[in-house]
């Protein structure tokens, strides 16, 4: 549907501005929700900083457009567009067997 906006006049320009910029915002506070849902506290992560050094940590809390990420190197707010999770390896299971206490 093209719509001719050399027929409108400013304030119709300005509406449809504005419309468009919320729809855009609308559209990428979505797809920000999207990607957030593939994580949860806890969960062990992994992302690339600016300066190329691969950082590891825990999803400490998901915010509205990013998550704090805990590392040894600190904390990190990242968006989650960034993030890349961390399969868990289970070590083998342990057979840790409790005895009764002894009684003397």
């Amino acid at each position: 549907m093209p719509i001719d906006i050399s027929r409108l006049s400013e304030d119709e320009l300005l509406e449809l501005n504005r419309r468009i910029v919320e729809r855009l915002q609308f559209i990428r506070s979505a797809k920000s929700l999207t990607e957030l849902a593939r994580f949860s506290v806890g969960m062990n992560v992994e992302f690339v900083t600016d300066d190329g050094r691969t950082i590891t940590g825990t999803v400490a809390r998901l915010n509205q457009k990013t998550a704090t990420v805990v590392s040894n190197a600190g904390r990190w707010r990242v968006s989650p567009s960034l993030l890349r999770p961390i399969p868990v390896v289970h070590a083998a299971a342990s057979r840790i067997v409790t005895m009764p206490r002894r009684r003397d």
